[in-house]
């Protein structure tokens, strides 16, 4: 907290105390001399255990840091300030960050630029009253935070934050429009009003008067690679090997969730190459018994391949206590289903290990998804394609079964989406529902409140910003400026801290994002898959059927769910009187979409499952 009278440190203790999940192995509160700042810290002791206590101010006072996350390239950072003059009484990165914070003084880039890793932090300046808040380049550790009268409250959690008695909890009806359009509420906007999350790669100055704003430092960019496709194959080998390796140094046991995919895969293989003789990976996945979502058989030939010691979870719904956790877990809404798998595995793996590698980030960085290919299929298009494919999907339409997951189905779609711009089209691959469809859900009170059409705006917006040769390689940007920070991200976060386990990801070190927004469209997909130069990158460490078989990611039998132990707390939840004294939703629109899923004749399970959420969020804000 940062105020212009006296900031309050019993409050930033009580706010910190919220946050003990994150941080169960030490706490910390610092109180400026002059009362004008106050920092609480809640700390999970990877590095330096002994001795890096937060938060840490400098030998002469003139700065102050408390830091979320983990900075790889200490080392190399150590011996350029030691260059320099600095003096160490610690291991750790808090105090590198201390003396980077006061060499550069008020360059905040010279302070941020240097850093590799993940971190939201708080440098506070003592002498001038100056406070920094930053977020690290892809958003994987957050910072919320708002501006009251007189004051600035930041935490690492909503859950904190709101524990201060100033900070307003009115609820943003234009945010839930976001997260019905999209499954999530994009930063910098939060379900609360007055309430804002720090974007990605973003930080905010605070002058002594409480004037400053919100200015990026860091924006996804393309670099220059070589010429020839082996050494453009060689290169991403070598830094993706480079970031893993950095990933693995901890004072406390480390392992790797492993989901048996390309990128999870990709990172165990690394990890057990790198470990060598010195000692065996310990590997974590998670399955159910429904064999279409199971992942344990993939993830576990995996495992015998690279010799690690691997645990398996099985995954048996408790409808709703299971749900109701996780909408207390994330705060805000978070229409994600995939959030209860990686939250279980997340707990297990704490039982064995601190610290646990992921792969996230290989499908945006890479190009996995199967609408990257839809794009780029699109944009080949000549005249007498289009019309084929139109005519083509015209007919799947007619004959696909109701399940989004059909080839039929998917390429229904894609023909629906041929005449429509580029950002719409990658609009209808990335939505829950459309202006149109939240204009028969919700009611007239409520959409006279909001704009219907902004978040399609807002997402054709950031579309025509991005940078690159082809729609594949711009929709693969939108989601590293939005759909990998703001929903992928918070997922593993949220589930992974309230665990108390430290999850990295080397696919997302921002020199392995460079390289991989960087490859030509015809190094990322080929006529059946995508991630081209990553898997020939790393196939003589993997077996075959690793990199070449369906996608995974602790996916989910959501559909399954709904027709079977979710579906009477669905009904219950959708045709409760408290949610329609809410005036946001259509009693009989709700009632028909559930319907006409559990009929069959629909497919809406993340629909459904988000305003599951909602509903069960809502009735927890009354």
């Amino acid at each position: 907290m940062f105020a212009g009278g006296r900031a309050d440190g019993e409050v930033v203790a009580r706010m910190a105390a919220r946050l003990a999940h994150r941080g169960p192995d030490e706490d910390g509160t610092y109180v400026s001399p002059d009362g004008r700042c106050a920092i609480g810290f809640r700390r999970l002791c990877v590095i330096d255990p002994p001795r890096s206590h937060q938060p840490m101010v400098a030998a002469d006072g003139s700065r102050v840091v408390a830091f979320n996350g983990e900075i790889y390239n200490v080392r190399a950072l150590r011996g350029d300030l030691a260059a320099d003059g600095a003096r160490f009484a610690t291991d750790g990165d808090t105090e590198v960050l201390v003396h980077l914070a006061a060499r550069a003084g008020d360059d905040d880039a010279a302070m941020l630029e240097p850093l590799r890793g993940m971190f939201a932090l708080a440098v506070y300046a003592p002498g001038d009253g100056r406070l920094v808040l930053a977020r690290d380049r892809l958003g994987q550790k957050p910072l919320w935070y708002a501006r009251l009268p007189g004051r600035v409250v930041f935490a690492s959690e909503a859950k904190a934050l709101l524990a201060h008695p100033q900070v307003p909890r009115q609820r943003d009806a234009e945010s839930l429009i976001y997260y019905l359009t999209m499954g999530y509420i994009p930063a910098p906007r939060t379900a609360w009003r007055g309430v804002a999350k720090l974007p990605p790669g973003s930080r905010l100055a605070i002058d002594a008067h409480g004037g400053g704003e919100v200015a990026r430092w860091w924006s996804p960019r393309r670099v220059a690679l070589p010429a020839g496709r082996g050494d453009r194959v060689a290169l991403v080998r070598e830094r993706v090997t480079q970031a893993v390796t950095a990933r693995m140094a901890a004072d406390v046991p480390l392992g790797a969730l492993l989901s048996g995919g390309v990128d999870s895969s990709i990172v165990t293989a690394v990890m057990a190459q790198q470990a060598g003789r010195a000692g065996g990976v310990r590997t974590f996945t998670a399955g159910f018994d429904d064999g279409d979502f199971d992942e344990r058989p993939a993830a576990r030939a995996v495992a015998a391949h690279c010799r690690t010691e691997h645990t398996e979870v099985t995954i048996r719904p408790a409808p709703a206590a299971m749900l109701d956790e996780l909408v207390r877990l994330y705060d805000e809404p978070f229409g994600d289903s995939s959030a209860l798998p990686t939250w279980l595995i997340c707990r297990e793996a704490r039982r064995h290990v601190t610290v646990a590698l992921a792969g996230d980030g290989g499908d945006e960085v890479f190009g996995g998804y199967d609408r990257y290919r839809a794009m780029h299929l699109a944009e080949r298009l000549g005249g007498a394609g289009y019309l084929a494919a139109r005519m083509a999907g015209a007919v799947a339409g007619f004959v696909a079964p109701h399940d989004e997951r059909s080839g039929l189905r998917r390429a229904a779609r894609f023909a629906r989406g041929l005449h429509q711009v580029p950002a719409q089209q990658y609009f209808m691959y990335r939505r829950l529902f459309g202006a149109d469809d939240l204009r028969r859900l919700l009611t007239a009170e409520f959409l006279a409140g909001v704009d219907a059409d902004a978040p399609a705006d807002w997402f054709a917006e950031l579309y025509a910003d991005a940078p690159g040769d082809d729609e594949a390689g711009r929709a693969q940007w939108h989601d590293v400026m939005t759909y990998l920070p703001d929903d992928l991200l918070v997922k593993t976060d949220m589930a992974s801290m309230a665990a108390s386990l430290e999850l990295r990801a080397p696919l997302l070190d921002h020199d392995v994002v460079a390289a991989g927004l960087s490859l030509p469209t015809s190094d990322k997909l080929d006529r059946r898959r995508g991630k081209c130069a990553l898997r020939a990158a790393f196939a003589h460490l993997l077996p075959a059927q690793a990199l070449t078989g369906p996608k995974r990611g602790f996916a989910v039998p959501l559909d399954a769910w709904l027709r079977g132990p979710l579906r009477d707390v669905l009904r219950e939840t959708l045709l409760d009187a408290g949610l329609q004294r809410e005036g946001i939703f259509r009693r009989d629109a709700l009632v028909g979409l559930a319907n006409e899923h559990l009929s069959g004749r629909g497919d809406h399970r993340h629909r459904l499952w988000a305003l599951l959420v909602l509903a069960r969020w809502l009735a927890g804000q009354r």
